[in-house]
């Protein structure tokens, strides 16, 4: 049996394809339709413009990688045990939904200003959760950081950047380069 994916959330999958591939201000709402397989105007019957569908699909990502992110941080209790969650969950975030932490990443420009902010603020959140994990391992551990949020910005920035080259037929699997990311990040870390 097939699964169907519901309409308004097909449009959003093909949008972020789409402004992956051809960026934001290069898509139109008109093929975005024609690869959702719907008729131009039924575009406005989800959404009130391609503002919104930009909004939604970066309010989504954000809001979903913290929720996901929180919910496997309960189970892990040491500094190290969080950064390792961390890293595990933001490369494997990063490489199953590629076209949507693109976007994420990549079009905060195009968001007009109220969303802009919006956006902006659950991103802060989410960098306020690793930021804190490395904070607690410089008070409990000793871990070496004096500036937490460029620490942060680092390590968020290196696994996110695991989606441009990762293949899943490649040397290394999501766990392998998780586990060589902490082991290098997490070295630097250490008192000396």
């Amino acid at each position: 049996m097939t699964e169907t994916i519901p309409r308004r959330e097909l449009i959003l999958q093909e949008a972020a394809h789409l402004f992956r591939e051809k960026s934001y201000p290069g898509s139109n709402l008109r093929e975005l339709a024609r690869r959702s397989g719907i008729q131009g105007g039924s575009i406005y019957h989800h959404f009130a413009s391609k503002q919104e569908i930009l909004f939604q699909l970066m309010d989504h990502t954000m809001s979903d990688m913290i929720e996901r992110l929180t919910e496997r941080l309960a189970e892990a209790h040491t500094p190290l045990e969080k950064l390792r969650t961390t890293v595990y969950f933001h490369i494997e975030y990063h490489v199953t939904g590629p076209d949507q932490t693109y976007i994420t990443d990549e079009e905060l420009r195009n968001l007009e200003p109220e969303n802009y902010l919006k956006v902006v603020a659950k991103r802060d959140r989410y960098q306020r959760i690793v930021e804190d994990i490395l904070s607690a391992g410089k008070a409990e551990h000793g871990w070496l950081l004096d500036e937490p949020k460029l620490y942060t910005r680092a390590l968020i920035k290196m696994c996110a950047g695991v989606s441009t080259w990762f293949k899943p037929e490649g040397e290394l699997n999501i766990e392998q380069i998780a586990e060589a990311y902490i082991n290098l990040f997490s070295n630097g870390l250490l008192p000396r």
